[in-house]
């Protein structure tokens, strides 16, 4: 039967041969399947377990009845899901099914000029004149061949094999592209990208108006070894690559409107610059275009397919050898990379050099002096740049002009200043108005505003953070993990920052005092202090309890255990404590030979007692405690405890509420470090010793909580902040989904699989104790060379940062010190966390990974306490108003709003009900006068100025950088 008479009885897809399809190349596989369609490229993504291949094959079906003209699926598995707009891109993938071909048949569909093969036996040929062996199975496109040779079990691709992976494929097509050529026959490029689809068997290809299926036409079972092809392909002798005509990259064609408008150097570079303008000047090469209209660019000596993606407005870089952000979750935008290559990520620098080479001034750089003369005309034209003179050459004495008299002409200039804008700076202008002033409006319209300087609030002393924090690097937790903490907070449509912080109060939970960490210093142990801070009703308890829940899981399989091996004993032994008591209590009433006997019973009782002595009942986790008895809790587990909690009464006993007001941190600062043991010697108490005492603490708690903390002089002399990481994440309050997807099942198996194998690294016998009883030493960890030589760069760039006099971090410098070691604690854990050994010494990658999160950490921890200017002070209603204001803004997007707007859109909010536009307004100059937004006038109908202005924010709180 033809493939065409196969259509007359498949008028539709054909969903079971489509489940089967997904089903074999992807079921059970590690990460998420991307199914996409003609005009809807990007997709959906889906699990791989057999709910996430139902719901799969459920989106073909949906598709298949639009009619579309083909559905694919991506040939390998994404490790997350891509960024808005994106499918995702070779390295995102993460299993591997094995290798594959595209094979065109000559016929409706190709235009191609070149010779194709024209029927399925001589395409056949094409694999044997390769040097290939027996596909697995061949699948006819409706178009043309997939022959596929699937592995015996799919690859996970990692970090360090994904360039050997992406050149094996490019090299197997190159082999078939040699066999094609053979033949005398054309093969098309770009065919062994890992981000590559290809129809679903089952679909329909309606390319050209035809109908034909898409279907397995033969399958014979056979699968490869991954080294059995890798060693064939490279006995294979392949000509050289026939270079390609060189391509020529997209130009941009300029916006045909000039008008000055809210734009700064960077949206105006966008609006104009190609990318070829960026990239050829740094050596880059153009490769070609893919399917959804990215550029492809690759470095010079690069080995990969290419080095950079680029869409129209933003691109995203895969090399380490560009001097650019690397990975998908650093998306560039024209403005960033010319700050990344010509002033070190400096992006106000980077702008004014912008509008120094737009203005014609000779010390703007030679990167931008060399744009493209349109382009700066472009810049100058939208951001009302004023054009360059030279200054005078100053005056002598002996050639001063006499004074002359004042002319009642009118001097012009491109842009007329208001009599309270002489300075040309908008943030130092808004800073010394008057507050009537800034409420009718310091501007007349806003093209005044985009011809002046605007600087960022808060790069400046005295400036008060209102920065807009950026969320936690999921990337660099490993594996299903960040996967999980995605999902999680997908689910429970909480930002990402809860689920991933309690995930690394696990992993501290479960090493913590059970590891040490040594590189240029040792840290004792593996524990963390965090807390994560979200007002009421943002979802804390449920994203934390669904991260702890395979903890509690182990402590009850721990405890059975313990009972099963351990229970009998304890039960004699509670039996001998209370004989003993009771011998006691007798012996104190009893004289003469009587009193004798019962002495000798009792040294025969504590010989019981100590024989049936059984190792401590094991306990992972700890609830609302005060600190004496979480003492107690370290002293029977072995000296290491956990406490994770989505609520801050932990901060509260330390600070005194059981104590009259007094705070008792002893126990916890040590325990920090267990840099030594901690003795309580009380006459009311029963005095103990903890050998290494070691407490992870990860809450979330409500902004008050710290506040409180803070606020305490004895907390804030004692430095008990500077060792928490802080994550301070916006609210996704009316902007939840109320009908998430579910979390997949293989990703809670993956964090519970995470759970138990990093105890068990630790602590391979699940116990703390020996057969003795006696406390196991803790398991040394190293960090290796190169990953310490990154570490050390690190340091020495944090520690220009702490300078009293100049550093951004000087504030914090206590925080910024404490942050070093952790850094070591947190590349442990991450080590951990990804399978390796402990005794394996912890890589770079890793160490990135956690420098990574260090770098993510400073802006929250600056935004929590930098804002109090090292002194505790207390933020007032005003401060939180001001915050609220700039939520909304952000949030909502407004470009520009009045009073009135402002009070309705923030009337929940307890300080607008009580205040109303009263409040609103001292929010407003409050912000104003830092530099967050400023007023522009408003007129009526009539023409005549309203009493009131409006208010248009900073850029960089829309998004847009100046």
């Amino acid at each position: 039967m033809t493939v065409s008479e196969q259509h007359q009885h498949h008028p539709g897809a054909n969903l079971d041969q489509a489940r089967a399809w997904l089903a074999t190349l992807h079921a059970g596989a590690p990460g998420l399947l991307n199914v996409c369609a003609t005009g809807a490229w990007v997709g959906e993504y889906f699990a791989t377990d057999e709910p996430g291949i139902n719901a799969a094959v459920a989106y073909i079906n949906r598709l298949d009845q639009q009619g579309k003209q083909g559905i694919y699926m991506r040939v390998t598995t994404l490790r997350n899901v891509p960024a808005p707009g994106s499918r995702g891109h070779a390295s995102d993938s993460l299993s591997w099914p094995g290798f594959w071909a595209d094979i065109d048949l000559a016929g409706p569909g190709h235009k191609t000029k070149h010779q194709l093969p024209p029927d399925i036996d001589t395409a056949r040929q094409i694999v044997t004149a390769a040097g290939l062996p027996e596909p697995t199975m061949w699948i006819h496109s409706g178009g043309g061949l997939y022959p596929w040779w699937l592995l015996d079990q799919p690859h996970t691709i990692t970090a360090d094999d994904l360039d050997d992976i992406a050149t094996l494929t490019a090299r197997w097509q190159h082999a078939v592209k040699a066999g094609s050529e053979q033949l005398g026959y054309h093969y098309g490029s770009g065919v062994g990208d890992l981000a590559r689809v290809l129809r679903i068997p089952g679909t329909i290809n309606r390319k050209e108006g035809l109908a034909r299926p898409c279907v397995v036409l033969e399958a014979s079972g056979v699968t490869y070894q991954l080294d059995e092809l890798a060693a064939l392909l490279y006995t294979i002798d392949l000509p050289d690559p026939t270079p390609a005509a060189r391509q020529q990259p997209p130009t941009r064609p300029l916006p045909t409107t000039h008008t000055p408008s809210q734009v700064g150097p960077f949206d105006a570079l966008a609006e104009a610059c190609a990318w070829a303008d960026l990239f050829e000047p740094q050596g880059l090469s153009y490769v070609g275009s893919e399917r959804d209209g990215a550029e492809l660019w690759r470095r010079d000596g690069a080995s990969s397919l290419y080095s950079v993606r680029a869409w129209p407005h933003v691109c995203v870089n895969h090399s380490e050898n560009l001097d650019l952000p690397v990975g998908a979750g650093n998306k560039l935008t024209h403005g960033k990379v010319f700050a990344w290559w010509h002033h070190r990520g400096d992006h106000q620098a980077a702008a004014r050099d912008l509008r120094a080479a737009a203005a014609g001034n000779p010390d703007a750089t030679p990167a931008a002096r060399n744009l493209p003369p349109a382009v700066l005309d472009h810049i100058r034209q939208r951001c009302g740049v004023r054009p360059w003179q030279p200054p005078p050459t100053p005056p002598s004495a002996d050639d001063a002009p006499w004074p002359t008299t004042p002319t009642d002409e009118p001097t012009t200039t491109a842009i007329p200043a208001s009599p309270n804008t002489a300075d040309d700076d908008i943030r130092r202008a808004l800073a010394n108005a008057d507050e009537p002033d800034i409420l009718r409006g310091l501007y007349p319209d806003r093209n005044h505003i985009d011809g002046h300087t605007w600087t960022v609030p808060g790069d400046h002393e005295g400036d008060q953070q209102h920065t807009v924090l950026p969320p936690f690097p999921v990337h660099t937790l490993p594996g299903d993990t960040g996967k999980f903490a995605e999902a999680v907070a997908i689910y429970m449509q909480v930002p990402v920052d809860l689920p991933a912080f309690a995930i690394l109060g696990a992993l501290a939970t479960l090493a913590g005092g059970h590891a040490t960490i040594r590189g240029k210093w040792r840290e004792n142990a593996l524990n963390l202090f965090l807390a994560a801070i979200a007002d009421s009703g943002e979802g804390k308890s449920p994203a934390v309890g669904a991260v702890t829940e395979p903890i509690r899981q182990l402590e009850r399989v721990l405890r059975a255990e313990w009972k099963n091996r351990y229970g009998e004993m304890a039960d004699h032994h509670e039996i001998a404590v209370k004989t003993r008591d009771k011998l006691i209590a007798k012996i104190a009433d009893t004289a003469g030979p009587k009193r004798n006997n019962l002495l000798a019973d009792l040294d025969s009782i504590k010989q019981e007692i100590a024989d049936t002595t059984p190792p401590p009942r094991p306990q992972l986790l700890a609830g609302d405690v005060t600190p004496e008895v979480l003492g107690k809790i370290m002293n029977r587990t072995g000296g290491h405890i956990a406490i994770i909690s989505a609520e801050g009464g932990f901060l509260g006993n330390l600070t005194g509420r059981y104590s009259k007001g007094q705070p008792n941190l002893e126990l916890v600062l040590t325990a920090f470090d267990s840099s030594e043991p901690y003795r309580l010697e009380r006459i009311t108490r029963e005095p103990f010793e903890v050998d290494r005492p070691s407490l992870t603490l990860s809450l979330a708690v409500q902004p008050v909580v710290i506040d409180d903390a803070v606020n305490s002089a004895a907390v804030a002399d004692r430095g008990l902040l500077n060792r928490f990481l802080i994550a301070r994440p916006d609210s996704l309050a009316g902007r939840r989904d109320k009908n998430p997807p579910d979390v997949p099942r293989h990703l809670e198996e993956a964090w519970h699989s995470t759970v138990h194998r990093v105890f068990r690294a630790v602590l391979p016998d699940g116990r703390p104790f020996d057969d003795d009883g006696n406390q196991l030493d803790p398991i040394p960890m190293q960090i290796s060379e190169t990953a310490e030589d990154l570490h050390l760069a690190w340091r020495q760039q944090m520690e220009t940062r702490v300078d009293p006099d100049s550093g951004d971090l000087a504030p914090i410098k206590g925080w910024a010190k404490k942050l070093e070691g952790l850094v070591y604690r947190l590349a442990a854990l991450l080590h951990l966390a990804a399978g390796r050994a402990a005794e394996e010494p912890v890589g770079d990658l890793v160490m990135l990974d956690a420098l990574t999160i260090a770098d993510w950490a400073i802006p929250h921890a600056l935004a929590v306490l930098g804002s109090r200017g090292g002194d505790g002070a207390r933020r007032g209603p005003a401060d939180e108003a001001a915050e609220h204001v700039l939520q909304w803004i952000r949030r909502k997007g407004v470009p520009e709003f009045t009073v009135d707007e402002a009070r309705a859109g923030l009337r929940g909010r307890s300080w607008v009900k009580q205040h109303g536009a009263t409040g609103v307004r001292a929010a407003l100059v409050g912000l104003a006068r830092q530099g967050w937004v400023a007023s522009v006038e408003r007129r009526g109908a009539d023409g005549r100025r309203l009493s009131e202005g409006s208010f248009v924010p900073h850029p960089q709180l829309l998004g847009r950088v100046l």
